[in-house]
């Protein structure tokens, strides 16, 4: 067994070739107290802040557990309506397609008893 290292003849260093583009941008610096001042005033950084989306949902907040367990329970039963809705709206949709494949295997089978007649 022979251990290389990186003075010996045969070394091939196989390390992690990094990207060089640049993400800066000139005179985008901004000074340690500026930051400490914009922050202590609750003012934005100039940076991009990324904000949450709740959509319709309300988030509540909760004082006590059980009211937690309770609003949990609410929306597991949610959930099961809604995947039980969703499930029958998918057997719908396919008793729908089979029920057009067949108008349309009776229409074709029509059309063939036409012309061997």
């Amino acid at each position: 067994m022979k251990i290389t290292k990186q003075f010996t003849g045969n070394y091939k260093n196989e390390g992690k070739t990094m990207d060089q583009t640049i993400h800066t941008q000139p005179d985008m610096t901004m000074s340690i107290r500026d930051l400490l001042d914009r922050h202590s005033r609750g003012l934005p950084l100039t940076t991009n802040e990324r904000q949450g989306e709740y959509f319709d949902t309300e988030i509540p907040r909760f004082d006590d557990l059980t009211d937690m367990l309770l609003y949990k329970q609410e929306l597991m039963d949610r959930n099961k309506s809604i995947n039980k809705l969703i499930k029958d709206e998918k057997k719908a949709a396919d008793a729908a397609k089979e029920n057009l494949k067949q108008k349309q295997d009776l229409q074709t089978s029509d059309k063939n008893e036409t012309l061997v007649n």
